[in-house]
């Protein structure tokens, strides 16, 4: 059922900002921003190389529903394991699938998706571990937990969790069974050395366009931060350059909790509506009764997540961040309504049908989330660069621009010989002069920050203007 409203619903067009960066680094298999994403990369890549229908762009949007489906399915399958009822684990698993943030991130080109799903998988194993003490689900779940770190570090965040899940039923856990386990989760992980590896494989070959024009290695979409290097890599496993750690840090600070919870809770009830949190809460309350080990697992597994992203404040669309957190929550509620059937047998149909009532309702309310398929995305960008600048022409254009036109130049080939430097002027003012006098032409696209000495720009007006740069 999420896999066909996501169909139905994506969002296909070339974007702009990250959403455009992933629709471009998986199809060259480039490099994306720190913290680099590898699984993704390669998952996504792959995946839009074997799918013979529709653009690119849509192919990897198609890819981020599937993941997010599979999430949805993740709880469903989880909720089964603890023995809820059929419609009430199909409720739950819609509820969580249909809200905004999970329905708008689940139709585009989105690593947060896979994550999502990977982390939802992990959860799931988790909890068969939990009841079976099952060694298949140890291991499986080990193996999605590696591959979610490597699709995003925001998932390695379960690391609070998963332990006291496991350390409830270490007795049954065998030597041979943990071994296996870091095995797998180590072969997740090692997808970073993607990283290194098709860095040195860019530089070697020269496929970075921005390198013909005297640039080092390290621009975007081919070699960001060029992890080739130690000092590159290293950024990449950080997250440093994006204020990763100091989140970490103002996780101990109270007014964190004063600017980033009023937030997630405006999108909780967003995502699950006031009915929907209290039953959560009465599942969170159930579920500490009967299995407490669970339910403190599960707790870490929602409070790590959403803690960092109160302290992550650079972050743009810090929505995403709480998709962990919504998976679990989703899980309570569905453990929630199928206790309430049991403490209420006569209302047993009317809690049965109260996560797909919910759902239903998210359903309608995000109906303008159908209208996607109709957007026209970054065709206006495209168009406008295409008719204002030489086939030749040199692109500076800032990172929400250059990602739509990154997919025109390397994914679609309509740009002809442009090549796009995704800086501000400012940051390539000492190497304008050099491409000027080689007789290559140069624009700014859109927004101008900084100023070449000697060198006067050209305002061309459009949507949005562009900005030649001559020689006064």
């Amino acid at each position: 059922m999420p896999l066909a409203v996501y169909v139905a619903s994506l969002e296909g067009a070339v974007s702009y900002w990250d959403t455009g960066e992933s629709q471009v680094v998986p199809w060259i298999f480039g490099i994306a921003h720190p913290t680099g994403f590898p699984a993704f990369t390669i998952a996504a890549g792959i995946f839009a190389h074997l799918l013979p229908a529709g653009s690119v762009a849509w192919r990897i949007a198609f890819f981020s529903a599937i993941a997010m489906s599979a999430a949805s399915w993740a709880i469903f399958a989880a909720l089964r394991e603890l023995k809820c009822n059929l419609w009430i684990a199909l409720g739950a698993s819609w509820v969580f699938a249909f809200g905004e943030v999970v329905w708008t991130r689940g139709t585009r080109a989105e690593v947060h998706a896979l994550a999502a799903a990977l982390a939802a998988l992990t959860l799931y194993f988790c909890v068969r571990w939990y009841l079976r003490a099952e060694p298949r689900a140890f291991v499986l779940g080990a193996l999605c937990w590696g591959l979610a770190v490597a699709t995003h570090p925001v998932t390695a965040l379960l690391a609070p969790a998963l332990p006291v899940a496991s350390a409830a039923r270490v007795r049954a856990l065998r030597l041979r069974t943990f071994a296996q386990g870091m095995l797998l989760f180590a072969f997740g992980v090692a997808f970073y050395a993607y990283l290194p590896i098709r860095s040195a494989i860019v530089t070697h070959a020269r496929l970075d366009p921005t390198l013909a024009l005297g640039e080092p290695p390290g621009k975007a979409f081919w070699d960001m931060n060029h992890p080739a290097t130690w000092d590159g890599f290293r950024s990449f496993l950080s997250g440093s350059d994006y204020g990763a750690l100091q989140a970490f840090s103002a996780a101990l600070s109270p007014e964190t909790y004063r600017a980033g919870a009023p937030p997630f809770f405006i999108y909780l009830w967003r995502e699950f509506t006031a009915l929907g949190i209290l039953v959560a809460a009465a599942g969170a309350i159930a579920l500490a009764r009967s299995r407490p080990w669970l339910a403190v697992a599960l707790f870490l597994a929602a409070v790590c997540p959403a803690v960092f992203a109160f302290g992550y404040s650079v972050e743009a669309d810090i929505a995403r961040y709480f998709l962990i957190p919504f998976i679990v929550t989703a899980i309570l509620a569905g453990y929630g309504a199928n206790a309430l059937a049991k403490a209420m047998p006569e209302l047993r149909v009317v809690s049965a049908l109260i996560l797909p009532a919910i759902a239903l309702t998210l359903l309608i309310l995000n109906r303008s989330t159908f209208e996607q398929p109709k957007s026209s995305g970054a065709e206006g960008l495209i168009r406008t660069v295409q008719g204002g600048t030489p086939d030749d022409a040199v692109l500076l254009a800032p990172w929400i621009d250059s990602t739509a036109l990154a997919y025109a130049a390397y994914v679609d080939r309509s740009l002809g010989r442009r090549i796009v430097d995704s800086a501000w002027l400012s940051d390539e003012a000492a190497r304008v002069p050099g491409w000027v006098r080689s007789g290559r032409h140069v624009y700014v696209v859109d927004r101008v920050f900084g100023s070449v000495p000697g060198y006067r720009l050209i305002r061309i007006p459009g949507s949005p203007d562009l900005y030649r740069i001559e020689k006064q």
